[in-house]
C-alpha cells in the first residue's frame, strides 16, 4: 500500500467510523450499513483504484453526481457527504461542479449556493405537469425576458471555505439575439458556445471565488432561461455534483430535453440514483415496479452513453408516510427495484429503508429529532446523520478494496 501524504486522515480510510454515536438511536440499524454489489465489481474496482491515487498520492479527479428530487436539493445530505468525499485527502477539495440558482427559480436554495441577480425571473420545474419549459440536466430553469439582466455566483464548502475556479459553464436556452457577457474583472482565454445542447463555457484567469455575467438582448419580445451553472478548475480531487428538485420523480428528468447533452459535461464517474420518493408517493395499486424500472433503464441508458464505466448507486427509499396516514409500503417495491436494477448494471445498493428500520421507522426518527413531522423529508440533523452513514458504508467497501489489493 501507498504511503500516505503527510497530513493525511487514515481514519477516513482504513477504518474508523465518521459516524457519530447512535447509542440514543437503536433504532437504526448500524449492522446494515453497507453497501451491497448484486453484480459484478469490476467497473467499482476501477473506480476505488482512482480514489486510491486520490487518497494516498493527491493525483486525479473523480466526478460524482447526486440525483433526486428535494432530499438533494436542501443541501443538508450532499453538502456533508461532499465533505467527507474532500477530506479523502486534506487539500483535495476538486472542483464545486454543477449548481442551480434555486431563489432565482422562487424556491429553497442549499447553504453553500449564493445567488444575486437583477432582473425580473421567473421559475419552471420538470417536477410540476403542468409546467412546459425547455430543461436541461438540472431539471429546473428560471427565465427572463428583460433585455438586461445580470447573475453572479458563489460557493462555498461545508466550513464556508469559497471555492475558486477559472472555468464557468453556463447552461442555457433563448431565442435569437440573447447573449452571455462576463462580467466579473477577469482575462477570458477562450468561450465555447454549444447551441444545440445549450451551454457556453468561459475559461479566464485569475481564478475567483464570484463571478458575474451579464444577460443582454438587442431586443425586446424573446426570452432567456438559465439551466444551471457549472465552477469547475484543474485541481485533484472529487467534484461533487448535486442535482435535485423538489417533487422529483424519474419521468420529470425525461422530460428534459437536453439533459443526455448536457450530462457530458459533467462526465460523471459515480452516480448516486435517489429518485423515488416521489415515484412511490401514490396507492398502493397506483405504483408499477416494472413501469418504475423502465424508466430508471431510460435514464441509465443517457448515463452510459456519457460515459460507460460509470459506477452506479442506488439509495433506496427512506421510509416515508403516505398521506400522513400510514407507512408507505411501495418502498418495500422500490426496494425490490434498486436491487434488480443494480445487479442489471453492476451497480451497488445502499439500502437507506432498511438502515433506518424498516417500515414505521419514521416514527422513531421523527420522535428523536432526525426527521420531519411530514413523515417524509428529514431534519438537517437528520440528513447529515444520513450523510454520515451512507459514507461510512462507502468507505468500508473502499477499505475492503484496499485490503484486497494489499493482500
Amino acid at each position: 500500500m501507498v504511503a500516505l501524504n503527510d497530513g493525511k486522515d487514515e481514519s477516513l480510510v482504513l477504518g474508523n467510523s465518521v459516524v457519530p454515536s447512535l447509542t440514543r438511536y437503536p433504532f437504526i440499524q448500524v449492522d446494515r450499513n453497507v453497501l451491497h454489489f448484486p453484480g459484478s465489481n469490476e467497473k467499482w474496482d476501477g473506480l476505488f483504484s482512482r480514489m486510491d491515487a486520490l487518497a494516498f498520492e493527491g493525483t486525479g479527479k473523480i466526478s460524482a453526481l447526486h440525483i433526486g428530487g428535494s432530499h438533494v436539493q436542501g443541501g443538508h445530505l450532499t453538502d456533508k457527504l461532499r465533505y467527507h468525499f474532500s477530506r479523502l485527502n486534506y487539500g483535495l477539495e476538486g472542483e464545486r461542479g454543477f449548481v442551480f440558482p434555486y431563489k432565482m427559480a422562487g424556491t429553497n436554495n442549499p447553504r453553500t449556493i449564493e445567488f444575486s441577480w437583477t432582473g425580473n425571473w421567473s421559475g419552471c420545474r420538470s417536477s410540476v405537469s403542468s409546467h412546459q419549459c425547455e430543461w436541461g440536466v438540472s431539471g429546473i430553469s428560471t427565465t427572463t425576458a428583460d433585455t438586461l439582466a445580470s447573475v453572479t455566483v458563489a460557493a462555498h464548502s461545508y466550513d464556508s471555505t469559497y471555492y475558486q475556479f477559472d472555468r464557468v459553464i453556463v447552461y442555457h436556452q433563448g431565442s435569437q439575439g440573447y447573449c452571455v457577457v462576463p462580467q466579473s474583472p477577469v482575462t477570458i482565454h477562450r468561450i465555447d458556445e454549444n447551441t444545440v445542447d445549450g451551454y457556453t463555457e468561459f475559461w479566464f484567469s485569475p481564478a475567483v471565488d464570484h463571478f458575474t455575467f451579464n444577460v443582454q438582448a438587442d431586443e425586446l419580445g424573446g426570452y432567456f432561461s438559465l439551466q444551471g451553472v457549472y465552477l469547475g478548475n484543474n485541481s485533484p480531487g472529487v467534484t461533487y455534483n448535486a442535482i435535485g428538485v423538489n417533487g422529483a420523480a424519474t419521468t420529470s428528468y425525461l422530460r428534459c430535453a437536453q439533459f443526455e447533452g448536457q450530462l457530458a459535461t459533467l462526465h460523471p464517474d459515480l452516480v448516486i440514483f435517489a429518485i423515488g420518493v416521489n415515484d412511490a408517493n401514490v396507492p398502493e395499486s397506483d405504483f408499477s415496479r416494472e413501469q418504475y424500472e423502465a424508466h430508471y433503464d431510460s435514464i441509465i441508458r443517457m448515463f452510459l452513453k456519457v460515459n460507460p464505466d460509470a459506477c452506479f448507486l442506488f439509495v433506496t427509499n427512506n421510509d416515508t408516510y403516505y398521506n400522513k396516514r400510514r407507512p408507505n409500503r411501495n418502498a418495500l417495491q422500490v426496494q425490490k427495484a434498486m436491487i434488480n436494477l443494480a445487479a442489471r448494471y453492476d451497480g451497488a445498493v445502499y439500502d437507506l429503508f432498511d438502515v433506518m428500520g424498516g417500515l414505521g421507522s419514521i416514527d422513531q426518527w421523527v420522535s428523536s429529532g432526525l426527521a420531519a413531522k411530514d413523515k417524509i423529508h428529514f431534519t438537517r440533523k437528520g440528513y447529515e446523520l444520513q450523510a454520515d452513514l451512507m459514507f461510512d458504508a462507502f468507505r468500508k467497501s473502499f477499505g475492503d478494496y484496499l485490503g484486497k489489493k494489499g493482500s
